[in-house]
This record gives structure tokens, sequence and C-alpha cells, in this order.
């Protein structure tokens, strides 16, 4: 399927959180580069990647940001903002960002997924762990900003992680919730804000095309890193999930959970490089048995993958200077590295949705030179 994409906006009211999430769908328009959003939704976005790695007085970060922009070449995401639905209906997958990260951090992994056949809602959390957050009252009022909450070197991280930890999964059920409505056609609540590149085109659709569209009755919950830990506390707290792919979680916020669900359900999708003891011990207890083929395990792991192997950071950077910082621990192709999350991300979610293995199985054939199962290499 070709891509289509639109940003859909809430506020916050009757004890509503206010939502921001990019909703990836498949429709039946022909690839159009001229509708295609440019990675940095706003320049305030390439400014929070910026002071995330570079500590800069406030003075110089939009200069700093600009010189991100720049490196990066702020590309178009191949994706149709605005294109008509296709008529048939879709599962849902919802897509929670780490940290420093927001919308359009995982645009190729979730582009490729909507083109699959689904949904797939890629929040931008309200929490203050976004490189940066959006927040708009009606689709033509200036943006207010939320900033991303630092703690000062060496201060503990427990209580701000589980209250982010807590906002997220209120806002993984509500982002459920909203779905749901705009599947009924409620979409009074909600509204969409296009890009200055879409804005003037006469066909863009409306929130109302989505009507009885979205499966959400077949949905699954899906992170990485922070958002890893998102899905694994989300699976415990939202029955209407009925799979869920943690992408090199982050453990930390959930080291004292316990698991409240069938732990079969999820997929640990790890990057070798970065588990550490720490992480994968506390992992262990949501780890599960499995009997899917040579599939022993929910634990699989991508050999010599670094952090990152999910994310667009890779592809963007690759052959500038800043790419070298990114990819001075990584080995193999960044598109690889994606095909090979998104292949396995696919058949994991056939299986939760359908009972259907095959897919799976395939995947974890195709790529067994690349992956081990388990919490280690045997």
């Amino acid at each position: 399927h070709t891509v289509g994409c639109v940003d859909v906006f809430s506020t916050e009211s009757n004890g509503k959180l206010p939502l921001l999430y990019r909703l990836y769908y498949p429709t039946k328009s022909s690839p159009d580069t001229s509708r295609w959003p440019s990675w940095l939704p706003h320049p305030r976005y390439a400014d929070g990647y910026s002071s995330s790695t570079l500590p800069v007085p406030l003075f110089v970060l939009p200069t700093v940001g600009r010189l991100f922009s720049w490196l990066s070449g702020n590309p178009g995401i191949p994706a149709n903002e605005g294109a008509t639905p296709s008529t048939e209906k879709f599962p849902v997958i919802i897509f929670s960002h780490g940290l420093i990260a927001c919308r359009t951090s995982y645009s190729t992994l979730c582009t490729d997924m909507a083109s699959k056949g689904y949904y797939v809602a890629a929040l931008e959390h309200g929490d203050k762990s976004a490189c940066a957050r959006m927040l708009l009252t009606s689709p033509d009022a200036e943006p207010e900003w939320l900033d991303r909450e630092v703690l000062p070197r060496g201060a503990p991280e427990d209580e701000l992680r589980e209250r982010q930890l807590e906002y997220r999964t209120r806002e993984v059920s509500q982002c459920l919730d909203s779905l749901t409505d705009l599947n009924s056609g409620l979409t009074q609540e909600y509204f969409i804000r296009y890009s200055s590149a879409t804005n003037t085109y006469n066909n863009n659709i409306g929130l109302d095309a989505f009507k009885g569209k979205i499966d959400v009755d077949s949905a699954v919950i899906s992170g990485h890193s922070m958002g890893g830990a998102t899905t694994v506390r989300s699976l415990s707290k939202e029955s209407r999930f009925k799979g869920g792919v943690a992408l090199d979680s982050w453990m930390f916020p959930v080291r004292k959970d316990e698991a409240q669900f069938d732990k079969s359900k999820l997929l640990f999708l790890n990057f070798e490089k970065w588990q550490g003891e720490k992480n994968l011990k506390t992992m262990s207890r949501f780890e599960a048995n499995l009997k899917i083929g040579e599939v022993d395990s929910n634990v699989v792991t991508l050999k010599d993958a670094i952090h990152y192997a999910c994310t667009d950071i890779l592809l963007i950077f690759q052959e500038s200077r800043i790419g070298s910082y990114f990819l001075s621990r990584a080995r193999g192709d960044p598109y690889e590295r994606v095909l090979t999350n998104s292949e396995l991300f696919s058949g994991w979610v056939q299986r939760s949705l359908h009972g259907e293995t095959q897919a799976f199985i395939e995947a974890c054939e195709k790529r067994k030179k690349d992956i081990f199962f388990g919490l280690e290499k045997s």
C-alpha cells in the first residue's frame, strides 16, 4: 500500500489529556512527493534534538538547531499527507517513542508497517520526555511548547520516570479511545493540523474520512526504549491490546512491575550493543517460553545492533560527520536494520491478532544469521 498521514490533535478537557499523534494509514493514491511532510515538523524539534547532545546556552540553541536541520537535510517522509484512506478496514498499532524523540523519529519503521496494512498512531508524548511537544488549541492557532524535563546531573530518576510512565499509559489508552471515536464518526473533540507544504491542497481529508475504517478491536501497542517500558506497563493496564512489541526496551521504569498479563503476548526485540546485565535481569521477569517453530523465547536480539537501530537517525545522518558519532559502534546497513525490525514486528503482530505464526517464523528464518533468542547468546 501507498501510505498517507495526518497529525491528529485534541485539547485538554473533562479530565482528558491533550493528544498529538501522527496517524499513518494505507491509501489507494499513488506516491506524491509534493505531499510528503518534512521530517522536522518545526524548527523547535531541531532545537530539542540539539540540546540533548550539546549542552549550549539557550541563546545559542536556535543557531545549533539550524545546523542540526541543515546536517539532516530535513528530508520528506514518504507518506502522502492528507490522502484519502483505503476503503478497507485495518488493524491498529499505537507507537510510543523513547526519550528525546517525537512523533516523526521512527517514520521509516511506521510507514513500512502502515504499508503492510495497519493504522499506525505514532504518539508525541506530553510527559516532557520528547525533544519537543507541540500543543495547539485549534488548527490555525500558534503552537505552544512543552520542553523536555531535564534532571540535575546525578539526581535520582525514580520519581520523574514513574510520573512520566503513568502519564504515558493514560495517553496510550486515550489514544486508543480517540481512534475508537474516529472510527465511530465522533470527531468533534479532534482536529488535523496540516503542514505548510500541503495546507493549500483542496483535496485534503477531514477526520470523518476514517469512519468505519479503523479496526480498533484489533490493536497492538509498541514502543522503543522508554516506549518499550510504556509497552510493558500498558499491557498490564489496558486489556484492549492483543499484543505488544518492545523495541530495545529500557526496563528501569518498570523494574518494580509484575507482569499482569499473558507474557506470551509480548515480544522483546533487543539491540545487542545497548542491553546490559541489570536491564536484562529486569526483563527476565517478563520472559516467556514459546514454541513457535525454532523460537523458544519471546526475547529476540539483533546482533551488533545499537540503540538507534529502529529510528530514522542512522538513516538520515549516515553520510554526515554527525553520523559518525551515532554509527561509531554500529555494524551493517541502517536501512536493513529497520527492515529487520519491521519484518519481525509485522510477523509478531499477525500472531497477536490472528494466531498465525508463519510470518514470524519466516522472518526469523530469513534473518537467522542476524539474531539470537533468549536473554543470552548460546
